[in-house]
């Protein structure tokens, strides 16, 4: 069944408004164009003639069919940057949820890719402030906080390079702090120490290694911190 164009409106915003007989009405923007085009990895595909067409004339079914892609799209992208302003995403993670709310696979990965392209999400960022959140404030270690990052991030890259890269750019003066709160968790248990009988400096170095390091923390930040724990030590003896 041939359908027509009913109107064609460009929106305030800079977007287009198509209506086609029968009720359908799309939107989309030149972003969404210029992505479909390239993901269709057709040159020829001419998505800006879609705002060139009068009203009346007749559309075929694969013109529909690209109107509502085109459109779809744009939704996607609206949503997805709906959720980036009530809080900080990472790209798997933004991936899911776009998932979720029935937005076909291709469509999420082409907005996703776009979202990252753009600088809105940046997994990298996102693994450092769940170090800040979960390490610096709560006290927790970066194994903790890199099983929480890893089904989130990575929808691009591998997961385990994008945690190697942030862990390094994360300030000594940051993991001083996050060994310093997971040492105050970790005394304020019942007889941490008497339970085990620490009773030299050099037995809770010991303890105090083997429990950092298996909290994930890098060997160099955990032995900075020791040295100055024994030299804070020896001042007050």
């Amino acid at each position: 069944m041939a359908m027509r164009i009913d109107s064609v409106r460009k929106k305030a915003s800079g977007s287009f408004e198509v209506a086609v007989s029968g009720g359908l009405l799309f939107c989309f923007d030149e972003v969404d164009a210029q992505l479909l085009e390239l993901s269709s990895n057709n040159s020829s595909l001419d998505v800006y003639s879609l705002t060139e067409h009068s009203e009346g004339e007749s559309i075929d079914e694969e013109m529909i069919l690209l109107l509502s892609r085109l459109s779809t799209l744009h939704r996607a992208r609206n949503d997805a940057l709906l959720l980036i302003s009530r809080a900080e995403q990472a790209s798997r993670q933004l991936y899911q949820k776009l998932l979720k709310k029935g937005y076909e696979p291709e469509i999420a990965h082409i907005c996703i890719r776009w979202i990252c392209s753009e600088h809105y999400v940046d997994d990298r960022r996102y693994v450092r402030m769940l170090f800040q959140s979960h390490c610096v404030n709560r006290g927790q270690g970066p194994t903790r906080m890199q099983a929480l990052a890893w089904p989130r991030i990575g929808l691009f890259e591998n997961p385990q390079t994008i945690l190697a890269d942030s862990m390094a750019t994360i300030p000594e003066s940051d993991f001083m702090e996050a060994i310093k709160k997971n040492v105050e968790s970790l005394l304020r248990k019942p007889s941490t120490f008497s339970r085990l009988n620490l009773n030299t400096i050099s037995e809770r170095r010991s303890f105090l290694r083997s429990f950092l390091r298996r909290q994930g923390f890098p060997y160099q930040s955990v032995e900075i911190f020791l040295e100055t724990l024994v030299l804070k030590e020896n001042k007050n003896d």
